[in-house]
């Protein structure tokens, strides 16, 4: 597998999905995917069947290794679920010689990381929000600057070990190395917002099948993130309930013509309700099946409004508010989403790539290629720590300073 080559393993509830990037000229362009139902291996983002995961992982890669005409050995794979949590942290430390360098950035953020985190979780991300010097916030990149005290705000992201363990277990058995994990919430923004989005405030819903996930973006940093363990199964299972009907025929129903009431065209349409067990198939008003639609919907957004509320970024969310995931698909979502956060609304298609992007324009697939994205976008950023590392003191505009100093010195 060449290395320039990146690989975005989604494992969700309900589906997983492979898809396979290449980096060309800093752009990444989709080469293939693959895609493969769970098969009850996954229960609201967690692992519950070993087997049956393992074989839903080598199905999907297979498909994406046959589409992209390559073979794949290194994934990086998405947590999300409730085994994740964030919080916000804060570091402060002296500067020594007056100027920040960058082991002062990296000194900083392991203070802000330096907190008691018990032994059955682990850290997934450390996400640099803010840099102040000397009481002066809002500096995104401190290198150079000179002050006393450098502070910096984080948010830091954990998973549960044994959770983390288990999706590592299913892709090795696979045949896969996990190169690196990333919040599912946090790939999905790479791919479906924008910077100005991020920059401005904006809150992200991704709709999935067995959770739904809301991640909090402002000054371009994530800050706030939480897990609602209530997703698409649970629409589907109240279809099946509500409408006497199997899951499958109500994930068909749900799919095909689920909709919110706020856009229910025609209040006398007709849809067709398979029978159980051999019984005749009833014909129903599209309303009946609008209504339990809208009903667990409208719950999910209620429940997602008191959050973004209580976290208390009701006003600074300038961008509003993006809804992907599969579930998102469900015709009138966005729009009851509006009226409910009273916050402009739109659904998140993945953009940011090339290649085969209209086979990947579809909202189920925006964590997979986020997973490519942030990838991506990590391994720059480390190459330019490293660079910073391995650059000589004297070689940026710091050392005019120096040399600045060095004659006054003379001078006096």
């Amino acid at each position: 597998m060449p290395q320039d080559l990146i690989v975005g393993l989604d494992i969700g509830t309900t589906k997983i999905c492979a898809v396979v990037g290449e980096v060309r000229d800093q752009q990444v362009e989709i080469l293939g995917l693959g895609s493969s139902p769970t098969l009850g291996g996954m229960r609201k983002g967690v692992v519950v069947n070993i087997e049956n995961t393992v074989r839903s992982i080598r199905k999907a890669v297979e498909e994406a290794e046959t589409m992209a005409g390559c073979e794949i050995r290194a994934v990086y794979a998405g947590v999300g679920g409730g085994q994740t949590k964030g919080f916000n942290s804060h570091g402060i430390i002296a500067i020594k010689d007056r100027e920040v360098s960058q082991a002062d950035v990296e000194r900083v953020i392991e203070a802000a990381r330096t907190i008691a985190i018990p032994s059955d979780r682990e850290v997934i991300h450390t996400l640099v929000q803010d840099f102040m010097i000397d009481g002066q916030d809002g500096i995104k990149d401190p290198v150079g600057i000179h002050g006393v005290r450098l502070e910096c705000k984080v948010h830091i992201v954990t998973g549960a070990v044994t959770a983390l363990n288990n999706i590592i277990k299913c892709a090795n058995r696979a045949g896969l190395e996990v190169s690196g994990m990333a919040l599912q919430s946090l790939a999905s923004a790479e791919a479906v917002l924008t910077e100005e989005e991020k920059e401005l405030g904006v809150a992200l819903v991704d709709f999935g099948g067995g959770t739904t996930d809301l991640a909090i973006f402002a000054e371009n940093g994530l800050r706030h993130n939480f897990v609602l363990p209530v997703g698409g199964n649970n629409l589907t299972n109240d279809i099946a309930i509500g409408l006497s009907a199997s899951l499958q025929n109500a994930e068909h129903l749900k799919k095909n013509y689920g909709c919110c009431l706020n856009v229910l065209a025609d209040p006398q349409e007709q849809v067709e309700v398979p029978g159980l067990g051999g019984r005749k198939a009833r014909t129903l008003p599209r309303e009946r099946l609008s209504e339990i639609v809208h009903m667990r919907v409208a719950e999910i957004l209620n429940y997602l409004a008191k959050e973004i509320n209580r976290a208390g970024f009701a006003n600074p969310l300038i961008s509003g508010a993006v809804v992907t995931g599969g579930t998102s698909l469900v015709e009138g979502l966005p729009e009851l989403a509006e009226e409910i956060f009273n916050l402009p609304t739109r659904r998140g298609y993945p953009m940011g790539v090339g290649g085969l992007k209209d086979v990947i324009h579809d909202p189920s697939y925006a964590t997979a290629v986020g997973l490519i994205l942030h990838a991506h976008r990590t391994q720059q950023v480390q190459q330019r720590r490293r660079g910073r590392a391995n650059r000589p003191r004297g070689s940026s505009g710091s050392g005019f300073w120096a040399r600045f100093k060095d004659w006054l010195r003379e001078v006096v």
